[in-house]
């Protein structure tokens, strides 16, 4: 049973009536066919490629660069690589998504600024800033609120990806026995985790009119930090925000069984949810399983996952042509939504100490209060009732969010304010 959340997590009013809105970009969500090509480099190779674009099913291209060659000198950059990949998708009628790799491709003079790095040697050798140091932190959030003063209104970009220093620059995951190791750098998943919920507070404010994403990964061999970084998201990012899997196969829904549960559940709630095949369905159709990269498509679409991230060569074949120009698919709307959402009542709110929580259709099977840094700090389950009184009166108070999961796995939130 999928999960589902509300598009709109619900604030304060001295009424008791519940409505937070967020931003909200002025086009759709990005949806359907969008090109994972190869990346854009300094040295001639764009992302944007002729034989791809020219494909009428192709709604846009990922636009990859990496910091250091957008920056390869300290509070210089060139702009260009960026601006030549616009200009090319505008000529062919197309959009793009932007991600900006770091990782191993930091620029060297962050290193010496004093910035403390890993080094590593599976699945390849690299070296990247440890991503909760202060050096890496203060230049890498300079670089993002640089990147949105140039592009935050740039119409062809529909999609900003959240990135952060981790193994390749783009995905969640970090290296496995980096040196130093992470007992000597003195790794803890709280660590990572404020370093990805910083730097998403400063893209939410550096592009303030896009579809915002990142990807999902286990980090360290612990879903910890995906959780945790998925709860503060929908918290602080709002209904632009939505999850993405860089690793999308039939395979990897079981062997990445929380992330597909953050897809599914992302899928159901926000405006927008993607994917990235994990390998060429031409060239490598078993990595997928039975059905090859079809069925992945397939699996993607039964699962409400509208934005698909098809390899290049994938396209230009030809071979899958019938396929991706057919195939279609649909989000949760926000009448749906809505009718979950009038499911849910807590009163009062504000409270001084106790919440009455009811559910018109269905029985609370657990709750959980989440506090503005997307940490949980109280979870109660196997409620199974119609109606439960939560006593928060020992929290200090402040802002919170409710997360209410039905007998039917349906999930709801709700701003909640404590106030003595």
């Amino acid at each position: 049973m999928k999960q589902i959340f509300i598009k709109t997590i619900l604030g304060f009013s001295l009424l008791g009536s519940m409505h937070l809105t967020y931003a909200q970009p002025n086009y759709p969500a990005p949806t359907g066919v969008w090109c994972s090509c190869p990346p854009t480099t300094g040295i001639g190779n764009g992302s944007v490629d002729p034989a791809v674009a020219s494909k009428s099913y192709v709604n846009g291209i990922l636009v990859r660069v990496v910091w250091k060659d957008i920056e390869p000198v300290d509070d210089t950059y060139n702009w260009s690589l960026i601006d030549d990949q616009i200009t090319a998708a505008i000529s062919y009628g197309k959009k793009i998504s932007l991600a900006v790799g770091g990782g191993p491709n930091t620029p060297q003079w962050l290193y010496g600024l004093g910035a403390n790095s890993i080094s590593y040697s599976l699945p390849f050798s690299g070296t990247m800033p440890i991503p909760w140091d202060a050096v890496f932190l203060d230049k890498w959030t300079d670089f993002i609120s640089e990147l949105g003063s140039r592009y935050q209104n740039d119409t062809t970009i529909q999609l900003v990806y959240i990135t952060n220093s981790s193994q390749n620059g783009f995905e969640m995951q970090i290296p496995y026995n980096p040196t130093p190791s992470y007992t000597s750098i003195g790794y803890t998943d709280q660590l990572v985790i404020d370093s990805w919920t910083q730097i998403m507070d400063v893209y939410n404010a550096a592009f303030p009119n896009h579809y915002l994403t990142n990807d999902f990964h286990p980090v360290n061999s612990s879903d910890a930090v995906a959780d945790s970084v998925y709860n503060y998201a929908i918290v602080n990012l709002g209904s632009r925000y939505g999850a993405n899997a860089w690793w999308w196969t039939q395979n990897n829904t079981s062997v990445y069984p929380s992330q597909y549960a953050i897809l599914q559940h992302s899928a159901d709630s926000n405006a927008f949810s993607g994917i990235q095949m994990a390998a060429s369905g031409v060239t490598n159709p078993s990595s997928f399983g039975t059905g090859g990269m079809p069925e992945a498509l397939n699996l993607a679409i039964s699962n409400n996952v509208c934005y698909w991230e098809i390899w290049n060569n994938d396209i230009t074949d030809g071979s899958f042509d019938t396929l991706l120009s057919n195939a279609t698919c649909s989000v949760l709307n926000l009448e749906e939504n809505t009718k979950i959402e009038n499911n849910l009542t807590v009163y009062p709110n504000p409270s001084q100490n106790i919440f009455t929580i009811t559910l018109d259709i269905n029985n609370i099977q657990e709750i959980e209060v989440i506090n503005e840094l997307g940490e949980t700090i109280f979870r109660k389950e196997k409620i199974n009732s119609s109606q439960y009184s939560l006593d928060i009166g020992k929290i200090i108070d402040g802002v919170y969010f409710l997360k209410v999961t039905d007998d039917k796995k349906t999930i709801l939130y709700r701003k909640i304010i404590l106030k003595k």
